[in-house]
């Protein structure tokens, strides 16, 4: 079931005094001068049908001076007769094509209409925001493009966060001198080298003692062999003790002979450098930290960037599976895209084609355009918008200032003036 106006009557609704409006062909040019009425019939179609909508868009629906207001729309299968009167907000009734009334009227009109009178030209003039929220409203998507934004805006600005402290850990890192292979891996206990060194110095002190007692024992040995000279009474004390101090001797230098001095230098050197070492250790061990925590955080920024790239397939692919109201359309982040373009870039007669295409995807039922301002239009557009009405069995009501050449309806006054359409 398609519908078109066949009928327009309005009386005393906001400019209007009495108009009827029975329109022929696929375009109908409403003109006349400013303030005459012709915005009215326009207004007229749409607060007809929206309901509260047009209600709450409408300060002062009657005339000035006048108690009432009607419009009355006769669109083939249904008549819709929309009053109001000083005491109310207006009332709505709609009748069958045989005459019957419908109970929850705007209900009627909000399953079978939908959208209703739509302004093509409305769409070039919204935001890119909600140019894509008016192109998604049409399309059956496998994915809900707000709930997608945000997943990614959750993913882009956690990985934000990350990047973050990967810049961070990264210059902490640039300060730390080179890894040094030679440092230990834990700090050096200044008590265990001066335990070590304190060993070596008592080793060294044993040596330093046999040799002190071996030269001693060498003095003994001379003054025994004089004494052997001289003290014959003596002589079998005095080679006993020769044979002790002989065995004495050989035992001692044996031992200096066996024994290995330790250097202390190194551990003298090693010493004095503890802290300086440990001070090492502890900033390579803070190093390897920040090294660490950098790798974790690089990893994780590369996972979200894959998050990302998944959330972006998954659009990519919904977009390529949506079936479009006009080819060639889609959508990004920044807004709607025309052939790869953003719609703003787009010519004006292909903007003027989505739009007018988008406005009849809106009304499959009523097939009815309104365009306020269509003295922008220049003759181009015009024949556009007149091919796509023709094509798609549209009926295109277009305001005009002017009298449009004689063509169409002009008002005066409130009224249609007489010889017009």
């Amino acid at each position: 079931m398609t519908l078109q106006i066949v009928s327009l009557k309005a009386e005393n609704y906001k400019r209007l005094k009495a108009v009827q409006i029975n329109p022929e062909g696929n375009v109908v040019f409403v003109g006349g001068r400013n303030a005459q009425g012709k915005t009215s019939v326009l207004d007229a179609i749409w607060a007809a049908l929206a309901g509260g909508e047009a209600s709450r868009a409408t300060q002062q629906p009657i005339r000035e001076g006048q108690d009432s207001a009607v419009v009355r729309l006769d669109l083939g299968d249904y008549v819709v007769t929309r009053r109001w009167t000083n005491d109310d907000a207006g009332t709505l009734t709609v009748e069958s094509a045989d005459g019957a009334k419908y109970s929850s009227p705007q209900k009627l009109l909000d399953e079978v209409i939908g959208t209703r009178a739509f302004d093509p030209l409305a769409f070039t003039r919204l935001s890119a925001k909600d140019q894509v929220a008016a192109l998604t409203s049409l399309v059956d998507l496998p994915f809900d493009p707000d709930e997608l934004t945000r997943e990614a805006k959750g993913v882009f600005d956690t990985r934000t966060e990350v990047n973050r402290d990967v810049k961070r850990l990264e210059g902490q890192l640039a300060g730390f001198p080179r890894a040094d292979e030679t440092i230990p891996d834990v700090e050096v206990a200044a008590a265990d080298v001066v335990a070590e060194f304190e060993t070596a110095r008592q080793h060294n002190a044993r040596i330093d003692e046999l040799d002190l007692r071996a030269r001693l024992a060498e003095d003994d040995q001379f003054r025994a062999e004089d004494e052997v000279g001289r003290l014959e009474r003596e002589l079998d004390a005095a080679r006993t003790f020769l044979a002790r101090a002989e065995s004495v001797v050989e035992d001692l230098l044996k031992q200096v002979e066996s024994a290995e001095r330790i250097d202390t230098s190194e551990i003298s050197e090693r010493l004095a450098k503890v802290e300086e070492t440990n001070a090492k250790v502890r900033e390579q061990v803070q190093r390897r930290a920040v090294a660490d925590e950098l790798s974790i955080r690089k990893e994780r920024s590369a996972q979200l960037t894959v998050k990302l790239n998944e959330i972006e397939k998954r659009k990519t692919e919904g977009l390529a599976a949506a079936e479009f109201p006009v080819g060639g359309l889609s959508f990004d982040s920044d807004g709607v895209t025309f052939n790869g373009i953003a719609f703003s870039q787009a010519s004006a007669a292909e903007q003027l084609r989505v739009s007018v295409a988008l406005a009849m995807a809106a009304n499959p039922k009523l097939r009815v355009l309104r365009i306020l301002d269509g003295s922008l239009l220049d003759s181009d557009s015009l024949k556009i918008i007149s091919d796509l009405a023709s094509e798609h069995s549209y009926q295109v009501w277009l305001e005009v200032v002017g009298d449009n050449g004689g063509v169409g309806f002009i008002l005066e006054d409130g009224s249609v003036k007489e010889g017009t359409a």
